[in-house]
């Protein structure tokens, strides 16, 4: 590659490389008028042939659609044209990153003074002062790295996964558990991944950070998600953090000033909500799991009554009373 070239046709390759970016399938047409070439082909064709031989970019003309057709840039390096929102938005996702996976912040950190040389100066300063200003006030639960990591290449291997897993709600201790696992997902202050444990079984939630001993292995006896299944909705069933199919209707009266609260949130996909004369509201949802709602009603006491079902209403009046025995 020619050490002299000029800055002109580095621009246009740039450029030329960039209009596969916002669409794969380009007409010569649009080249040549997008890009300045006018009528001369020939000198598209130098800079496609170039960047296939120096830089490797896939760049192909299909001679049934008469298009050309994008496939990779290869080693070719882009000069990213960013507005400010665009480097606002990196930055300050760089620094969420950091709150919710603080193993991450060396490699954030390193990343964003890379892309801070390829920034005019004024751009980068907005992006690190909106960074600054955007503290995420959330507890995050304590987990390891490697268990995290390990799990997330499983999901993108396709391998199972072994490991001690101890619930505080069980009983049973530390138990050995082998699951297929599908995508991670984090809810409430904690990170999650569900899977199963064997076919036909119904998929589970596991807290990541209650997870021990983790390895990936390969078996052949992997378990994909059945189609239409993805980790977007499944997180989205859940009230805190247990998720799955709907398999109660649950109705909730929450009395002011709470309602207002409430009603700020959407806490389930299937919510629906209905105002009272009272100035209350009456919250209806088909949930996976009672527990969690069990647990949300006490912690909104005295606003927030259960209408149904009657068994919802009998798992608080038993917290209550553990609470009530444990303080007595």
């Amino acid at each position: 590659m020619s050490s002299q070239m000029s800055s002109v046709r580095l621009s246009r390759l740039n450029s030329l490389v960039m209009e596969f970016f916002d669409k794969p399938h380009r007409s010569r047409k649009h080249l040549l008028m997008a890009l300045g070439y006018e009528d001369n082909g020939r000198a598209l064709e130098r800079d496609l042939k170039f960047l296939r031989e120096e830089f490797g970019v896939e760049i192909l003309y299909n001679r049934h659609t008469c298009l050309y057709e994008f496939h990779g840039n290869g080693s070719f390096i882009l000069q990213l044209k960013m507005n400010r929102r665009e480097v606002t938005s990196i930055a300050a996702g760089l620094n969420m990153v950091c709150h919710f996976l603080p193993h991450l912040e060396e490699d954030c950190s390193r990343f964003w003074d890379k892309l801070k040389t390829m920034l005019p100066r004024d751009l980068a300063f907005e992006g690190e002062k909106l960074a600054e200003s955007t503290v995420v006030a959330l507890p995050v639960s304590r987990m390891d790295p490697m268990v995290f990591e390990t799990i997330l290449n499983a999901i993108s291997d396709r391998r199972n996964v072994r490991f001690q897993y101890e619930s505080p709600y069980s009983g049973e201790g530390s138990k050995p558990r082998c699951v297929s696992p599908w995508g991670v997902f984090f809810l409430a202050h904690a990170w999650y991944f569900w899977g199963v444990a064997g076919e036909g079984e119904e998929p589970r939630t596991y807290r990541v950070s209650r997870i021990r001993s983790v390895f990936a292995f390969e078996d052949g006896g992997y378990i994909p998600p059945q189609e239409g299944q993805d980790t977007r909705s499944y997180a989205s069933s859940a009230w805190y953090g247990c998720s799955g199919g709907g398999r109660h209707d649950i109705l909730i009266n929450v009395r002011p000033p709470l309602s207002d609260v409430v009603e700020e949130t959407n806490w389930h996909p299937t919510q629906k909500i209905s105002h009272l004369d009272d100035g209350s509201i009456n919250l209806k949802a088909t949930v996976p799991n009672l527990d969690d709602i069990a647990r949300w009603v006490m912690a909104s006491a005295p606003y927030a009554e259960v209408v149904e079902p009657p068994s919802l209403r009998s798992r608080i009046a038993d917290l209550g009373k553990i609470v009530t025995d444990f303080h007595s």
